[in-house]
């Protein structure tokens, strides 16, 4: 049987070579005892026994796209399918998954695309990949800062090494906050809950087609900042899921427990 250091490293290259550059461990008890019960790892998983380490998988900077279309951007034919970055984040994760099973280890996977219930944000400070600024709701990497996406994660039934929480990563801490100032519409403003209403309400009139000025506002990571074409690609997919969510443009005429029932 394959020792499971090997397959950890062979997984860990295996998703490098498909864009997936970030990676970290949590240990699932404690994520599980930080979040309320339907936001749990365990009860999520199925007929899977008591999981105890959790493989978050992720992508920093340019790198996934550039993989994922070959250098060809939206002129390649995988921009056509309808959630590309999605499916091919689950097909490789997947892949990976297998690599687990034929090695003797249970594992189930999770995505926070679709109707998971899980925090990954959360699971994503668990796991040392960043911290969740306090100032406005976006995962910090150290080097990438907000440029960053949570593609899976893998649920194993063995115990690995935890490379998390982050220790003396503060990057919000005597910023001036220019993340607050440029929101045409003060989606997030100091001590409040964010006002998504007024973001959905403008993008869906056509207000910042291109990109979030918010995330481009924070000055941790600008150089790995998302290129045109890939921001406002993965802009107009959040538009999607806040014009069902907020009921405008054509979900304007579905009642909200149907439109929120399958988000994607």
């Amino acid at each position: 049987m394959t020792s499971l250091e090997t397959i950890l490293e062979r997984c860990r290259a295996f998703l490098g070579e498909k864009g997936f550059n970030l990676w970290g461990v949590a240990k699932a008890s404690h994520f599980d005892a930080s979040q309320c019960r339907e936001g749990r790892v365990s009860p999520n998983l199925g007929e899977m026994g008591p999981p105890k380490s959790i493989v978050i998988i992720g992508s920093g900077g340019r790198g996934l796209w550039n993989t994922l279309f070959d250098g060809e951007g939206l002129d390649s034919p995988r921009a056509k399918e309808k959630h590309p970055i999605d499916q091919w984040s689950r097909r490789w994760i997947e892949e990976a998954a297998k690599m687990f099973r034929e090695g003797g280890v249970s594992v189930c996977t999770l995505y926070p695309f679709g109707k998971s219930p899980v925090d990954f944000l959360g699971l994503a400070e668990e796991a040392g990949l960043g911290i969740v600024s306090p100032v406005v709701p976006f995962l910090l990497h150290p080097e990438f800062g907000p440029w960053v996406s949570l593609r899976g994660a893998l649920v194993l039934s063995v115990s690995l090494e935890a490379t998390g929480p982050l220790e003396d990563f503060e990057p919000c801490t005597g910023c001036s906050c220019p993340c607050l100032q440029v929101c045409p519409v003060d989606t997030y403003v100091p001590h409040a809950m964010p006002n998504l209403t007024a973001c959905a309400i403008h993008r869906d009139a056509g207000g910042c087609l291109g990109g979030c000025e918010v995330r481009r506002a924070c000055p941790l990571g600008k150089e790995h900042r998302y290129g045109p074409e890939e921001e406002a690609f993965r802009h107009s997919f959040s538009l999607k899921t806040l014009r069902r969510w907020f009921g405008l443009g054509p979900w304007k005429f579905l009642p909200q427990e149907i439109r929120r029932r399958w988000l994607r």
